[in-house]
């Protein structure tokens, strides 16, 4: 077997040390000779993904890492799962705007899986792709102590679970509280639930929130930090929702299908003690739509439909912004009546980076400037490991632009990466994936830093 480089083998020897690995698999590749440019963090960097699982029908899938920079970046991936026995360890490098694929079944058995990268610099994002359907969560360079989804749905053949890692050394100690129509449920087996330094947990809301349709939920880290997903299955569809860090009074969902036959809903949950007046406005070309609004008492959920909506037409995707008069946590579900894929509220980031892992393509991909003044986006087109394209635009407050007009037409996107910067943290990139009916699928944009 071929030997890996020795900085690769002095790294996974101090990580099995540390954290007990009992299997060493290493995949080295060719580097490629990298070309000028700057490079994203010079410090090291790491990366936790979480919510990818074993089940038949569920969300089976790999992890895709993608190297942003010119720079050759060495990884080393830990995989752990719920019930298993072990954790298995990884290397591989990454050339310069490479990209590797990391399957969890393939390192461990069990039935949630868990991924933790250490990188030997900045600029590589991975994203957790489900293989069935394309659907698709990015993977978080840091755990919180404070997390919101909203969107759960647990009755009769569907399936609420949180997938929840620990990145730390230590246990940590979370409480899970729940919001829905009738209010709210803080349930005695979810207060106080601990999870072991780099294990995964999976806990099933269903058992403790039974037969309930459109609730939320929020986990208090007490100890130490998590990094935590919610895995949705419907019986035709299936997601990984990462949720919020925090409640918002103010968002955008930039691609809403209204396409006939799709069903889109934006799912509200309300943790706070104040009664929420949430306001939805739907700009769609060529119509003016009266917005859309609802009331939500304090620890409570509940939904507005965007389509089917006798008030909209059904007229392609249209940019909805949210605005609330106390912070509250919104999901957008778009799919078909026998199940929806869960997506948050788009997140305002200054180098989002859009990738597509599937080679599929995407059917819509829109730039959105949330700021509040013009501002100017430069962004490369990566594919096949080098940079095949540059260029900037500028685009007003509140406005989006097309990628593919951008970029001379979406088929520049199948299997690229583009990379968007700015000089602030006022974009936000989001896509569709080629279904039919059209925009039931979101691809959401990754981190870049």
């Amino acid at each position: 077997m071929r030997r890996p480089p020795l900085v690769l083998v002095t790294v996974v020897t101090v990580l099995v040390a540390l954290t007990g690995v009992l299997n060493v698999r290493s995949h080295p590749h060719n580097v490629q000779p990298g070309t000028s440019g700057p490079v994203p963090g010079a410090q090291s960097s790491a990366l936790y993904c979480t919510g990818l699982t074993n089940a038949r029908n569920g969300l089976r899938g790999e992890v895709v890492y993608i190297n942003t920079t010119d720079q050759v970046r060495h990884v080393v991936v830990h995989a752990v799962a719920t019930g298993a026995t072990s954790a298995v360890a990884t290397a591989f490098t990454l050339p310069a705007y490479g990209r590797q694929p990391v399957t969890p079944t393939n390192l461990v058995v069990g039935a949630t899986y868990a991924l933790s990268a250490q990188i030997d610099g900045g600029g590589v994002v991975a994203d957790q792709v489900v293989t069935a359907s394309g659907a698709s969560a990015p993977c978080t360079s840091a755990g919180l102590t404070n997390w919101y989804g909203s969107g759960f749905d647990s009755t009769v053949g569907s399936s609420a679970v949180l997938s929840i890692y620990n990145p730390t050394a230590t246990a940590a100690v979370f409480n899970v509280t729940t919001f829905s129509k009738t209010g709210f449920l803080s349930p005695a087996a979810l207060q106080g639930v601990s999870v072991g330094a780099h294990a995964e947990l999976t806990l099933n809301l269903g058992d403790e929130v039974v037969a309930t349709q459109n609730f939320g939920a929020q986990v208090s880290v007490l100890r130490g930090s998590l990094v935590v997903v919610e895995d949705q299955i419907e019986r035709h569809g299936a997601s990984i929702n990462p949720g919020s860090t925090q409640v918002a009074t103010s968002g955008v969902f930039p691609l809403v299908s209204t396409a006939d036959k799709v069903l889109a809903q934006l799912r509200v949950a309300n943790p706070g003690p104040a009664q929420a007046t949430v306001t939805f406005e739907v700009k769609l070309k060529g119509f003016t739509i009266a917005p859309q609004a609802t009331v939500v008492a304090p620890y409570h959920s509940t939904v507005v439909t965007i389509t089917p909506n006798t008030a909209i037409p059904a007229a392609g995707e249209a940019l909805v912004r949210m605005s609330s008069t106390q912070a509250v946590d919104v999901t957008l579900g778009t799919g078909v009546v026998q199940g929806l894929h869960l997506s948050p509220l788009a997140s305002a980031l200054q180098r989002p980076v859009l990738a597509d892992v599937t080679g599929r393509g995407f059917a819509q991909a829109t730039l959105t400037n949330v700021g509040r003044a013009t501002s100017i986006a430069t962004w490369s087109l990566i594919r096949q490991g080098r940079v095949v394209s540059t260029g900037s635009t500028q685009v007003t407050a509140g406005a989006s632009v097309s990628l593919g007009q951008l970029l001379g037409g979406r088929d520049h996107l199948r299997g690229a990466t583009l990379v968007i910067s700015g000089t602030s943290a006022t974009w936000s990139v989001s896509a569709t994936l080629e279904t039919s009916p059209a925009g039931q699928i979101l691809a959401p944009a990754l981190n870049g830093g």
